[in-house]
């Protein structure tokens, strides 16, 4: 039996193991450059703006929020993905008529999350038009 197939699946989660853990290093080095700074200030003499050490010191990564638009973009290209690979298995299996249920359940999955991204963005979208109709007091 080819081993083939399952190191294509052990490369992919390899990846998506070293893509997680450096995120994780870079927050990690982007937080202690923010205190180093805050220290640098510190030792200096300089005045501490508060909304400055907020800023530096913020759990949050990004003050933006996110557009639905960009959610429903990633929705529409992921579903189209999943529907080529879901059509590309036919046209696979005759060449190896065991790759076609592997390669239709890969279509059917990234189809369900580009269907999962577009309903997130209406209803983000929805709610964010809800709470400028009814602002809070």
């Amino acid at each position: 039996m080819d081993h083939g197939a399952y190191l294509v699946g052990v490369a992919f989660w390899a990846f998506v193991g070293v893509v997680s853990v450096a995120g994780l290093i870079a927050d990690h080095q982007k937080r202690r450059l923010n205190v180093e700074l805050l220290r640098i200030i510190v030792e200096k003499g300089q005045p501490l703006d508060p909304a400055l050490v907020a800023k530096l010191l913020s759990q949050e990564a990004r003050d933006e929020r996110t557009d639905p638009l960009d959610l429903k973009l990633g929705g529409i290209i992921t579903t189209a993905s999943g529907a080529g690979i879901f059509l590309m298995s036919y046209f696979v299996s005759r060449f190896a008529p065991s790759a076609l249920y592997p390669m239709l359940a890969g279509g059917v999955l990234a189809v369900c999350v580009g269907i999962g991204l577009i309903i997130g963005a209406k209803i983000l979208a929805d709610a964010r038009e809800e709470r400028l109709d009814n602002p809070v007091p």
